[in-house]
């Protein structure tokens, strides 16, 4: 059954610095507990002091977990690049999906980056916005 009142939303930023694993470890256990707690999904792409970050969940929620995102000082230049109304979640699988092309930054299990790694790279026969810039995100990004 579809949830009522769904957004998603899709920004971008910069590191302030170049994170460690641990660092990155730390950022996605924090933004998933809180996810968690608000019922919002998604998938965090970081790539060469990089982020794009896709969101989704109630839009009451969706706002207050963005607004934790803009107050957080481990990133500048924060550019949201989309945020629109959704019939169903991209990533409800996920309350915080990671993947990166920088092996050395790469923190999770090896089935998780494969499996999302398939999802970046597939093509939906009617990709969303959302999809699109991920997709485009990952693809320019590649090695």
């Amino acid at each position: 059954m579809p949830e009522p009142d769904l957004d998603s939303l899709v920004y971008v930023s910069s590191a302030v610095k170049l994170l460690s694993p641990e660092e990155i470890e730390y950022l996605l256990t924090k933004a998933r507990e809180r996810n968690k707690e608000y019922g919002i999904t998604g998938i965090l792409l970081y790539i060469g002091g990089n982020f794009m970050q896709y969101i989704e969940g109630p839009a009451d929620n969706l706002e207050v977990i963005f607004k934790i995102i803009r107050e957080d000082k481990q990133h500048s230049g924060i550019i949201l690049v989309t945020r629109e109304a959704i019939n169903e979640r991209e990533f409800g699988d996920w309350s915080m999906a990671y993947d990166t092309r920088d092996i050395q930054h790469y923190v999770g299990a090896p089935g998780d980056k494969v499996l999302l790694e398939r999802n970046l790279e597939r093509s939906a026969t009617n990709p969303s916005a959302a999809r699109i810039l991920l997709h485009g995100f990952w693809n320019r990004s590649g090695t």
